[in-house]
């Protein structure tokens, strides 16, 4: 019986030492966090092994990192992999479906990427733009004849069309002296024609006395434009007209015109054409709508698969310009030694429990032999 007591009593301070010792080296990991001194002299073993060695852990864990976790080619094979472009396209269209769909206008949209007043810096460019175009267009072409400048197509196709404007003007005169206002129109002609004749318009006012001239008048000028005559002179006419724009100068033409009256009639018509003051009005998902499907089906996959590319290219560069094995060892370093401990405790909590349990049962094991040893001797 006294044997059995002493056999217990080894098993339980046995199985006590390697609890208690596995249990303060894992303590002694993390504790204490400061170097402790006694009669002046650093007490050994402290700081614990990890406050100790933080500056090493953090450079093996940053070398980890980079040369074990994070390397380029494993970062390669999560980006070719097939499901992952899936996966980041949906992403990319959904999230890019939400922003068009949020209501921000145009105007709102540039602002956010610091762009201000956006429509009156967009007039002001197109003007700039404009105007610079205009002018490197018209350095090389002012020397140029007009027939030079036009396309073969357009020189034929007006040529072509003088017949139909010379029909179309003649007709449009006959409608016109044949209706009660050109008659009264052509009656008033006739007597400021007079009135300035003095004698010679009294006359011939005397001479005719209550006769209408117009009566008589009216009906010539109308026999007068329709005769077959007049055509073949106002045709004479459209085509030596036509002759000599062909052969002018670009710059005989802008002299005439002015250049500031055709730079004035392209800012307008671009204006009018572009509203640009109802388009900063507009929700980025009315101003986008006519190109949406195509966005969404063309351009996203397109950009995505560009881009893609262009990091899979340069993805080794990338990594060594990010310094994450810097990033990971400053990070490190900068927690607090209970955070750090926490982190590594939450981490594998159970475990060292059962190395705590396991040196108990060593040492239960051992004091067990020891009490059976005894017993033997």
């Amino acid at each position: 019986m006294k044997i059995l007591y002493v056999i217990s009593v080894m098993v339980l301070v046995g199985a006590l030492i390697g609890g208690v010792t596995n249990s303060l080296a894992i303590r002694m990991l993390f504790r204490p966090y400061k170097p402790v001194f006694l009669f002046g002299k650093r007490v050994p073993f402290t700081p614990g092994l990890i406050p100790k060695r933080r500056g090493e852990l953090a450079d093996q864990l940053g070398k980890l990192v980079m040369e074990h976790l994070l390397t380029a080619d494993s970062m390669k094979r999560k980006l070719e992999n097939s499901q992952f472009q899936e996966k980041m396209e949906e992403w990319v269209k959904a999230e890019l479906q939400k922003y068009l769909e949020s209501g921000i206008t145009v105007e709102e949209f540039l602002s956010r990427f610091g762009i201000e007043d956006a429509e009156v810096l967009l007039k002001g460019n197109l003007v700039r733009i404009v105007e610079y175009k205009y002018e490197e267009i018209m350095t090389g072409l002012r020397t140029k004849p007009f027939e030079q400048v036009l396309p073969a197509s357009m020189v034929h196709s007006v040529h072509s069309k003088i017949p139909f404007a010379a029909e179309y003007v003649l007709t449009k005169a006959v409608h016109y002296f044949e209706s009660p206002e050109g008659k009264r129109q052509l009656n008033k002609m006739i007597q400021d024609f007079i009135a300035t004749r003095g004698k010679l318009g009294s006359v011939v006012q005397m001479f005719m006395g209550n006769y209408n001239i117009v009566d008589k008048v009216q009906p010539e000028v109308v026999k007068f434009l329709k005769h077959d005559g007049t055509k073949d002179v106002l045709l004479k006419v459209l085509y030596g007209e036509w002759e000599k724009i062909k052969g002018m100068e670009i710059r005989e033409v802008e002299d005439k015109l002015t250049k500031e009256t055709i730079l004035s009639t392209i800012h307008k018509a671009l204006e009018r054409t572009l509203n640009i003051q109802g388009w900063m009005e507009k929700s980025i998902f009315e101003a986008v709508q006519p190109i949406h499907p195509w966005m969404m089906e063309k351009l996203v996959p397109s950009i995505l698969l560009t881009g893609s590319h262009l990091v899979l290219e340069k993805l080794e560069e990338l990594l060594a310009k990010l310094q994450l094995e810097d990033v990971v060892r400053d990070q490190v370093e900068s927690f607090s030694l209970e955070q750090l401990e926490e982190m590594v405790l939450s981490v594998s909590k159970k475990e060292l429990k059962m190395i705590t349990y396991l040196g108990a049962l060593l040492g239960g094991l051992i004091g067990l032999f020891q009490g059976m040893f005894v017993l033997l001797v």
